[in-house]
């Protein structure tokens, strides 16, 4: 069985769990700390220091005048060797290097501004040497209890990998349109070379090959910024013998720092101004033929991935110019080709000097034989519409006395059209007159079908090529705004669930303080205020929980009137002031069956798109009334509720309204939507038993209609029923609570033993198997769902190993908990109030009584 933690005095009991830093903090000196021992610390930085000590995301406060810095578990392996010695140290001491960067943002925040940053680039020293990050956080003020701002929370999360692989990709991609279309070896290299060089800010970056001795390299190309570019040839023994071996085996060599290896004669490498390298060689049957290198004038601290991307972009360039080097080869072998075909053709042909009489051809089967000269040999051979081309060749063969040259459709011997390349030369007498022109023509009828196919399937290629280039930018860029949802959702999720803690204990002593105070009018309003606070609050969460997608659908009748008059407000806050916004609601609504937070987020992107189409204003109306629908596909026979947004937009075509609730499907720019907001609405019509259709046309707007099912359920006030329930009272039954936050705890053992429970309160799982274990009896179990050490649901298993019919009560902070990570218990999410913990405990009892008498 684990240790119980060390005895703590009351003024540190917030110090308990907190994993690895909290332990730390129980035992630091805090004498030379500008924050003091913590038993003097405030009860605001206390409550921070709890948070975060218990949360599994990297958080830190920074607090009073000294900013003294305090962090958790997941912080520290951000902090690398600044960790343990930041722990209470002065912010402007741990981050020294970064502090021009964050310093106005801090600034920001001790003023009471929040901050929040996306990637942002940083370059920090946390473990012994400088190296470029980049993180995305928020800076939040807090407050003291003088209502001071005391100091500052920030969480945090380090997107250094995310940013970088964004980076290469992008450059992968402009790499392959760089060299796409390059036939010249040299210029594939000298672009290669130049695009890494820049990407990695390199100092010198070049393509050489291997000569025939295999001890001498011959540079061919070389980027170089602040260095000499490298030129002519290098003997290979200098640079080391034993790098060259592995070279020779094709193993990429990496060198950080050549100053500091022992492999080779240092100032070979300074006399190219080159410390630190990485070679990856190119090895053809056995043969070390060439090699691509990158070198930094200082010493470099290369990363797998820059290795990674080095070696891609030498097979990239090596296929490319080993591609290119055979396709001038090809080319070359053709011309020796054609070459041979005109001293050997398969037809010859013989003219008169001027060219108007053909007097002789042997056409070998091509084209139809003559012996008798013939003055119509243009309209019998060659195709009406290249006659002119023909005859032009002709002047000029006969202007300059060269050779006639032209390839154009002749008819063949069988009658069909083909193609010919003629060629003819004149033939001189001994006075240099031209006595005739001797020529011959080849069958060009295969190649020009296979150039004519080839042209097509080039064009089909290069349409299919840009297709994709286009989906595959369409994709990067989704694929960019899913990761910031999902770094959204997960920020917003583990930031509500810490806020749902602290909401339970405040929203909880109100709540049982308003029930004790019938003679005193005035505190009751300021009670009742307090709660109205706290309920704004939570819901205030549910919608951020909603918009990051990180809550479960829970269906309910819903007020749509009251729902609308607060939304109204989000509403136009979102479309901004060009736009005038409407919201109506027909007389005597009933109750729409749909989880209201979805219901708000579905309307905000209906109004969100409404607004996009829009970009010079316009007018938006939001109306609701009741329908009696029949049958229809889509939508069962029933009563509905339709909620139409129409707005005064751009429209849109019938193509557009057909794909618009497809997944990932958008029409704005890159960067300006996901593409999931219409489909997610969609999701919500299909998931609530509706419906839901646009409506739209070019130039005439968009209606979007949204039909949600009639709730049969009578509508009740939840914060009438919530002020107003009768609080259950006990029967004599115990409780045990177990809970690791002290204050929620707290907080809700006094709602129990408010109502008449007998409550044993212990801080964790283990504490409350020692309970048991020493003879412990009790009618209940509330516990807990996130604790140290063990989990609720563990913890609910154990004792229904122990006790199979303990009613058991899960409560817990976290929106996406599903049935299986709780036990399939019960759960009440956190905050709640004294008449829904209560009500809930007494239902379980009162179920295990009856299946008690039914036993």
């Amino acid at each position: 069985m684990p240790l119980l933690p060390e005895p703590m005095s009351p003024e540190e009991s917030f110090l308990a769990g907190g994993g690895k830093i909290g332990a730390a903090m129980r035992v630091h000196d805090w004498s030379a700390s500008p924050l003091g021992h913590p038993s003097a610390w405030p009860q605001s930085l206390r409550s921070v220091v709890s948070l975060l000590l218990n949360s599994k995301f990297p958080m830190f406060v920074a607090w009073g005048p000294e900013l003294g810095f305090l962090y958790n578990d997941s912080y520290a392996e951000i902090l690398g060797a600044k960790h343990p010695g930041a722990l209470g140290s002065r912010f402007s001491d741990i981050w020294r290097e970064i502090w021009p960067d964050i310093a106005p943002l801090i600034d920001a925040a001790m003023s009471g501004e929040a901050v929040y940053r996306e990637n942002l680039p940083l370059l920090m020293n946390r473990k012994g040497y400088d190296e470029q990050t980049w993180f995305t956080f928020s800076y939040s003020p807090v407050w003291d209890e003088s209502g001071h701002i005391g100091g500052m929370f920030c969480a945090v999360a380090e997107t250094t990998d995310q940013v970088l692989a964004v980076r290469r990709q992008r450059f992968r991609i402009e790499l392959e349109d760089a060299l796409r279309g390059i036939d010249e070896p040299r210029v594939l290299a000298e672009r290669a070379v130049t695009a890494l060089g820049r990407h990695l800010g390199a100092q010198r970056v070049g393509y050489a090959k291997v000569q025939p001795d295999g001890e001498t390299i011959a540079f061919d190309a070389c980027f170089a910024d602040g260095v000499q570019p490298l030129n002519g040839s290098f003997a290979l023994a200098p640079f080391g013998a034993e790098r060259l071996a592995r070279q020779r085996a094709g193993q990429t060599e990496v060198c950080a720092d050549v100053e500091a290896t022992t492999e080779a004669d240092p100032a070979a490498w300074r006399a190219i101004e080159a410390r630190a390298f990485v070679s990856v060689p190119l090895v053809r049957d056995n043969h070390f033929i060439a090699t691509f290198y990158v070198n930094f004038r200082e010493s470099h601290r290369w990363t797998t991935q820059e290795v990674a991307l080095i070696e891609d972009v030498a097979t990239r360039t090596w296929a490319a110019i080993e591609q290119a080097t055979a396709e001038i080869a090809l080319r070359q072998s053709e011309a020796r080709f054609r070459a041979l075909l005109t001293t050997g053709a398969y037809s010859v042909f013989r003219m008169s000097p001027d060219w108007r009489e053909l007097r002789e051809l042997d056409g070998q089967g091509f084209l139809a034989d003559t012996t008798e000269p013939s003055a119509g040999w243009l309209a019998t051979y060659v195709h009406p519409d290249d006659q002119p081309q023909v005859s032009a060749a002709i002047r000029e063969a006969l202007a300059t006395r060269s050779m006639f040259e032209s390839e154009h459709r002749v008819r063949q011997a069988d009658g069909s059209l083909g193609w010919t390349h003629a060629r003819a030369v004149p033939m001189l007498d001994s006075a240099g007159r031209v006595t005739e022109w001797f020529g011959a023509a080849s069958d060009a009828t295969a190649r020009k079908r296979g150039e004519e196919a080839l042209r097509q399937l080039t064009a089909e290629l290069e349409q299919r090529v840009a297709i994709a280039v286009e989906e595959r930018q369409a994709a990067l860029a989704q694929i960019h705004e899913m990761q910031k949802m999902e770094t959204i959702g997960q920020l917003t999720g583990g930031v509500a669930h810490d806020f749902n803690n602290l909401l339970t204990p405040i929203l909880g002593a109100l709540d049982t303080l308003g029930r004790k105070l019938d003679g005193d009018e005035r505190a009751r309003r300021m009670t009742a205020g307090g709660l109205q606070a706290a309920e704004r609050a939570r819901t205030l969460i549910q919608r951020l929980l909603a918009f990051s997608r990180r809550q479960h659908l829970a269906p309910r009748p819903v007020d749509v009137p009251r729902l609308l008059s607060g939304f109204a407000d989000m509403a136009s806050r979102s479309i901004g002031p060009g736009i005038q916004l409407s919201v109506s609601c027909a007389a005597q609504l009933p109750p729409a069956l749909v989880d209201p937070n979805q219901l708000e987020l579905a309307l905000l992107n209906l109004v969100v798109n409404a607004r996009d189409a829009m970009p010079d204003g316009g007018e938006l109306a939001i109306r609701v009334t009741e329908e009696e629908v029949p049958r229809k596909v889509g939508l069962g026979e029933g009563r509905f509720l339709r909620f139409a947004v129409t707005d005064t937009g751009v429209g849109m075509d019938a193509m557009t309204v057909k794909r618009a609730i497809d997944p990932f499907f958008t029409t704005k720019g890159v960067g300006r939507g996901t593409g999931l907001g219409l489909s997610s609405v969609h999701g919500l019509a299909a998931q609530s038993g509706g419906d839901f259709a646009l409506d739209s046309q070019p130039g005439r707007g968009t209606t979007a209609t949204l039909w949600l099912p009639v709730s049969g359920d009578v509508l009740s006030d939840p914060d009438h029923a919530a002020n107003d329930a009768v609080i259950p009272r006990a029967a004599g039954e115990t409780v045990l609570l177990v809970d690791d936050e002290d204050l929620v705890r707290g907080g809700t053992a006094d709602m129990l033993a408010d109502a008449g429970y007998t409550v044993v309160s212990v801080g964790s799982g283990f504490e409350a198997l020692q309970k048991i274990h020493t003879g412990l009896v009790f009618d209940a179990l509330v516990t807990d769902y996130a604790m140290p050490g063990m989990t609720g649901a563990e913890l609910a298993r154990e004792i229904r190993r122990l006790r199979p019919d303990t009613p058991t009560l899960m409560i817990t902070g976290f929106a996406t908990l599903t049935d299986r990570e709780a036990g399939g218990l019960p759960r009440l999410a956190k905050p709640f109030r004294q008449a829904e913990l209560v009500g809930t405990l007494a239902d379980l009892l009162e179920t295990d009584k009856g299946s008690a008498q039914l036993a």
